[in-house]
């Protein structure tokens, strides 16, 4: 009888574990135009898509509909739903494991929140996108768009709040200005292409 052991499955299982799912926070200041690159990024790459601010509570929005700025502890209820769901194992008949979530993110602090999440969850890769505006393009796109609960008196308040995440290796800066709609989400589609390999 030969003594010879089967060969191990281990590195077979190595190679079958599963792939990582990828979180894409689209995030910046309101009016940056989150919503309208992370739908285009989901629809090009097949991603499901999370709007954030439907994890706000009542009264986050509320005030925001007053142009009352939220302080960071009214951020933080709505980033930890936003850091739970993230995590959270999709269901079994989801198309994808992958989002493209809109989240404003605006200070380092609360990026740590949402990167706290792909920590716990042993197969996660969370990313960021940040559209960086100036603040009297996101003045005019406030002003211009219609039915959204922040107006164009959040804009000052955002932007003093906000920490441009320079030197945070994990987050893509695209640069937004006076440029096409179109050339903007082709910019972030390609560069999350380069990132996940893809």
């Amino acid at each position: 009888m030969s003594s010879e052991q089967p060969p191990s499955n281990h590195s077979n299982s190595s190679n079958n574990q599963k792939k990582p799912r990828w979180i894409w926070f689209i995030t910046g200041p309101t009016a940056c135009g989150k919503t309208t690159v992370a739908k285009s990024l989901a629809q090009s790459l097949g991603f499901s898509f999370v709007e954030g601010d439907d994890y706000h509570p009542k009264a986050n929005v509320e005030k925001m509909s007053h142009n009352i700025p939220l302080t960071t502890a009214d951020r933080t209820a709505w980033l930890e739903a936003l850091r739970d769901h993230e995590s959270a194992q999709p269901p079994a008949n989801a198309p994808t494991p992958h989002l493209a979530v809109t989240c404003s993110a605006l200070k380092r602090e609360y990026r740590d929140v949402l990167r706290a999440g792909g920590e716990h969850a042993g197969d996660l890769k969370v990313r960021f996108v940040f559209l960086d505006v100036e603040e009297e393009v996101l003045r005019e796109r406030a002003r211009a768009r219609k039915g959204h609960f922040a107006g164009e008196g959040l804009v000052r308040s955002q932007m003093e709040a906000l920490e441009r995440p320079d030197g945070e290796g994990d987050v893509v800066l695209v640069d937004v200005g006076r440029r096409k709609q179109e050339d903007v989400e082709a910019e972030v589609e390609r560069r999350v292409r380069e990132a996940m390999g893809i």
